[in-house]
């Protein structure tokens, strides 16, 4: 081999430009990456997603449809990944709706709060990706639960091939707002100025409004009735409910039954009557929705 490049210069010369450009385009691409970290900190959590162990960047949602599952989950299940392509969210399809939803998706709506557990980028053959992963600020109900849990999903931004190796942080950026942006707490602000008697009016946060009961205000003259309610407590977050036995899985079960037992796959291998879902690890064959084999 090294005689072969020896005694063909040119073809030694490409060679090295093929590697001179693929280093280029994975420091451009880095570059953006590296800048949208800086602007979009990662939050880390606990591992049942109920404590900010470090702080981060939280972002607000510009617009519903983000699909995500309880964060007790997703020991044996990825979180359902969200594609975004010139700044629209693409629809799931029926399929793949309906097994989330069996599974108590939470679809995220604008103006929910979500922390960033990671950021990564990934070169696909057809698109470059900048890929987040995000955990609701909020807990919120869980199906067949009697408490509340965090959400997980993921958002994979898809731009044109080599995309990120032209565009300037600013123009991924703008993409990534166009969906979620830094919460400023705006909202917040003007809601103090409000109730000081000064200030823009209030605008809506997404929460409901406070009840309007006639009460009278804080500096009203004269006592306050005696049997006008205290401020409600703040709901601490019910701890998760301990880990149950290992699942098991029994030939001739239906998929229905598996995915109750399991959770999501990792991924779907859909061959008509034959069926894989590929779990961590590992694999359930289906023949005509039945468990054929277990790998």
């Amino acid at each position: 081999m090294k005689y072969f490049l020896r005694s063909h210069p040119a073809v030694s010369a490409a060679l090295a430009c093929v590697v001179l450009l693929s280093s280029a385009h994975l420091f451009a691409s880095s570059g953006v990456v590296d800048a949208i970290e800086k602007k979009y900190v990662v939050t880390s959590l606990s591992t049942d997603h109920n404590q900010v162990t470090k702080d981060g960047t939280t972002m607000a949602l510009k617009c519903a449809g983000i699909y995500s599952l309880p964060a007790g989950m997703m020991a044996v299940s990825a979180p359902p990944d969200t594609t975004v392509m010139d700044g629209k969210i693409k629809p799931l399809n029926v399929f793949a709706k309906g097994m989330l939803e069996k599974f108590g998706a939470h679809v995220l709506q604008t103006g929910d709060k979500v922390y960033i557990t990671r950021i990564e980028s990934k070169d696909d053959p057809k698109n470059d990706v900048v890929k987040f992963t995000i955990s609701s600020v909020d807990s919120f109900d869980v199906t067949g639960q009697s408490s509340q849990q965090k959400f997980v999903a993921a958002v994979s931004f898809k731009f044109k091939k080599g995309y990120l190796n032209e565009a300037s942080p600013d123009d991924v950026e703008q993409a990534i707002e166009a969906v979620m942006a830094p919460d400023t707490g705006t909202d917040e602000a003007q809601g103090g100025n409000n109730q000081n008697g000064g200030g823009p009016p209030q605008r809506s946060t997404g929460q409901p409004p406070l009840q309007a009961s006639g009460a009278a205000p804080s500096n009203a003259a004269g006592p306050a009735p005696q049997n006008a309610p205290g401020p409600a407590p703040s709901q601490a977050t019910a701890p998760l409910a301990p880990a149950g036995p290992a699942p098991t899985i029994t030939l001739g079960e239906s998929s229905t039954q598996v995915l109750q037992a399991m959770g999501m796959p990792l991924q779907m291998i859909d061959l008509g009557k034959k069926k894989t879902y590929v779990y961590k690890n590992m694999k359930i064959v289906f023949v005509d929705d039945k468990v054929s084999d277990v790998q």
